[in-house]
């Protein structure tokens, strides 16, 4: 599991030394073939010099949205907006579970998001793992780390 999200991590960490975010990350579009972990779906990435507004933000998959996205419509997602969903993606890698599973309705789940609740770590989740992970999707972006210090703690 771990030599998964280092590999994800380290797709990532190439996305955003050319300027790209990606914007649409979630386990769906992580494919795994011959053994190799690849990050797939640009169809909403852009150059970090385009205009990337948080309207966008409705054709995600909620759990992995940046939550500034519900709060502030002219938002504009950028690399720590990927490294939010990057958490909810270490999260699932442990659990095994999607993201509020228990919740059917996106307005419900973009609620939950919105007043910043997070899933709890799994038992058993080795201590610093969680710690990257609540790291990752804290509602602050300036407080969550750069791909390259999430590649060091993997």
């Amino acid at each position: 599991k771990l030599q998964i999200a280092k590999e994800i991590a380290e797709g990532l960490e190439y996305l955003h030394s050319n300027d790209i975010v990606h914007l649409d990350l979630h386990p769906k579009n992580i494919l795994v073939h011959g053994g190799e972990v690849m990050i797939a779906d640009f169809g909403l990435s852009k150059q970090m010099t385009e205009s990337i507004n948080s309207n966008s933000a409705i054709f995600g998959m909620p759990a992995y949205i940046d939550p500034q996205c519900l709060k502030d419509p002219k938002y504009k997602r950028n690399k720590k907006s990927d490294i939010y969903s990057f958490g909810f993606i270490l999260w699932e890698i442990s659990s095994g579970k999607t993201p509020f599973q228990s919740y059917r309705s996106v307005d419900a789940i973009h609620i939950l998001i919105y007043q910043g609740k997070r899933e709890k770590p799994v038992n058993g989740t080795p201590k610093q793992y969680c710690d990257l992970y609540t790291r990752c999707w804290d509602d602050d972006p300036q407080k969550r780390p750069e791909i390259e210090e999430v590649l060091k703690i993997l």
